[in-house]
C-alpha cells in the first residue's frame, strides 16, 4: 500500500510540475482567417472619428492600409512610428461591431491604462486595429496589448507588443523618417 501511495504521490508531482504552455502571442479565434501584425510609419490622417473611450476622444483615419516596414512585436516608442495589427475575418463573415481595446503602461499625466474604439471586420480584406504615437504624452514603455471582442465578448486576437526606448531600434526610425524625407 505504501507502494501504491508513493507511486501515486510521484505522478501527481510530475504532473503538477510539468509547465504550462504559454499562451500564442498573437492568437486568433475561429472567426478570423488572417492576422498580420508589425510597425508602420504613421501618415497624416484623412478623418478623425470620435472614439469618446481613447485618451484623445478620436481614431485617425488614414488612406489606405498601412505597409508595415517591420513585422515584429518590439516597438520604439517615438512619435510618427505606428503599430497594431490587420485582420481579416473568414470569408463572408462580417463582424460588426468589434470593440479593439489597447491596454498600456500608465500615461504620466493622466494615469489612463486602457482605450477602446468601435469598428468592423470583415472577410472582404484587412481591416487595421492600430496605435501611432502622436504627443509625447504617449509614448510609454512596456507591454502594449490590442485584443479584439465581438457583440458577445468572445475573443477575436490578442497580441501583445513591447514598446522600447528609440534608442534601441535605430533602423525602425531611419526607416519611417527616411520616408518622410524622400
Amino acid at each position: 500500500m505504501r507502494r501504491v501511495l508513493v507511486s501515486l504521490l510521484a505522478i501527481i508531482f510530475a504532473l503538477c510540475s510539468v509547465a504550462q504552455p504559454a499562451q500564442a502571442n498573437p492568437r486568433t479565434g475561429e472567426d478570423i482567417a488572417e492576422l498580420i501584425y508589425g510597425i508602420y510609419c504613421t501618415r497624416e490622417p484623412e478623418r478623425q472619428d470620435p472614439a469618446p473611450d481613447t485618451a484623445s476622444g478620436f481614431i485617425n483615419i488614414v488612406p489606405g492600409l498601412p505597409d508595415f516596414a517591420f513585422q515584429q512585436k518590439v516597438v520604439p516608442a517615438e512619435i510618427g512610428i505606428g503599430f497594431g495589427v490587420l485582420v481579416t475575418a473568414r470569408q463572408g463573415r462580417i463582424l460588426d461591431p468589434v470593440t479593439i481595446t489597447v491596454t498600456h503602461p500608465p500615461y504620466p499625466d493622466s494615469g489612463i491604462t486602457v482605450e477602446s474604439w468601435v469598428t468592423d471586420i470583415d472577410g472582404m480584406g484587412p481591416s487595421l486595429a492600430g496605435y501611432s504615437f502622436d504627443t509625447p504624452n504617449e509614448l510609454v514603455t512596456g507591454a502594449w496589448t490590442f485584443e479584439g471582442h465581438d457583440a458577445a465578448g468572445v475573443e477575436l486576437f490578442h497580441i501583445t507588443f513591447e514598446v522600447v526606448d528609440p534608442a534601441m531600434m535605430p533602423q525602425v526610425i531611419d526607416t519611417c523618417f527616411d520616408a518622410f524625407l524622400s
